[in-house]
């Protein structure tokens, strides 16, 4: 029987056990718009919503006695009677995310949509069982720090490196070797007691980009995801665009055996830094200060390159966005070497220069792909 998180959500979070939901399509809405705008008058809301005034009334008053929402009392003076203005309730719920990276575990523990705390521990070894164990004992101190309970977690995200392949199992990098190809939402599940909803780690950190960065400016953008490989997402009218087989944004597909070597992955990054006397070198210590000084870092930037413009000129080919986002791991001084080397294919036409996409370094640099997995359960579910 195909796994179904929803089957999983506890049932104080239940609004109706047939169908299994945690609101309703207009709650959703609701929910959504005032997550959107914080302190919304209620009065504001029948328009965009199409609602009835009576309508309005009764679903805010519902969600209001379920905790899901405060009131405040609103300074406005017009006429008529005040309007209450309507905020989540950030202690309704709880979420969880967690990105499966080579090399690190990140964890991000979410309130109702606003993050809460975030950790990092080392991804080691190659036993899987021996991880999520340490995943689980992570998630305990991340609720002891807010004098949580797992029976607060409405559910969890999780974000894994690597190829999706069916239902929830991924094609990972091979130091990850031992969580690819395994059906791992109702594994993570069964080992936390709580709903996983799962994704590409690249998708969940373009989510992220898209409701706490860069990308909240535009509605559609790309994310290139300098990981231990190079991958990315699509977000399209401010959402994740997964594709038919949830790998669109697979950026390294563009280049065949021969070109592997030179895309912008930070692995490769790594391999080449050893060579110029930094032999223990990890994705982790890339994000010191002055990495765009060291020996071999502007030699690595120039081989790259030209990977890096077929890739932008792919993404401004078929998926046209307003905004290029550069971001995954990849320090910030080495995103703007990267920008500084971009050359559009963008021959003028009559005289005149079609629009091209800005390019930006990701404001989301702290367990990226961990934050947007937080997002998941809400977004699956509430929002």
């Amino acid at each position: 029987m195909k796994y179904d998180p929803l089957d999983h959500v506890a049932a104080h979070f239940l609004r109706d056990l047939q169908p299994l939901r945690v609101a309703s399509r207009n709650e959703r809405d609701l929910l959504r718009l005032i997550w959107k705008s914080p302190g919304i008058e209620r009065s504001d809301l029948t328009e965009p919503l199409d609602l009835t005034q009576q309508s309005l009334h009764r679903i805010v008053a519902r969600l209001h006695d379920r905790g899901m929402i405060v009131f405040t009392s609103s300074d406005a003076r017009r006429p008529g009677p005040p309007s209450p203005e309507l905020s989540l309730c950030k202690d309704w719920c709880l979420t969880l995310g967690i990105s499966i990276n080579v090399g690190s575990i990140g964890l991000c523990l979410m309130g109702f949509g606003e993050p809460l705390e975030k950790m990092e521990i080392p991804q080691a070894g190659s036993s899987l069982s021996t991880e999520m164990d340490r995943i689980e004992a992570a998630v305990e101190d991340l609720l002891a720090r807010r004098n949580a309970k797992r029976r607060d977690i409405l559910g969890v995200g999780l974000a894994v490196s690597g190829h999706r392949m069916l239902d929830t199992a991924f094609n990972c990098p091979l130091p990850l070797a031992h969580w690819s190809l395994i059906d791992l939402a109702p594994l993570v599940g069964k080992q936390l007691g709580l709903p996983v909803w799962a994704d590409n780690v690249a998708r969940t950190a373009a989510l992220a980009e898209a409701i706490f960065g860069v990308g909240r400016e535009v509605a559609d953008f790309a994310y290139i995801a300098h990981l231990h490989g190079y991958g990315g997402g699509l977000v399209s009218g401010g959402m994740p665009f997964r594709g038919n087989f949830g790998n669109a944004g697979e950026f390294s597909v563009l280049f065949d055996r021969k070109d592997y070597d030179d895309r912008p992955a930070l692995g490769l990054l790594l391999e080449h830094l050893r060579t110029k006397g930094r032999p223990d070198l990890t994705l982790r210590d890339l994000k010191g200060e002055g990495v765009s000084t060291w020996d071999g870092v502007t030699e690595w930037i120039d081989r790259v390159a030209p990977a890096h413009n077929r890739a932008i000129n792919a993404i401004c080919a078929v998926f046209d966005p307003a905004l290029i986002v550069l971001g995954g791991e990849l320090p910030p001084p080495l995103a703007k070497m990267l920008i500084e080397r971009t050359e559009m294919n963008n021959l003028p036409r009559h005289g005149a220069l079609r629009d091209v996409p800005r390019l930006a370094v990701a404001e989301v640099l702290d367990a990226p792909g961990a934050t947007g997995a937080a997002l998941i359960p809400l977004f699956e579910t509430v929002l």
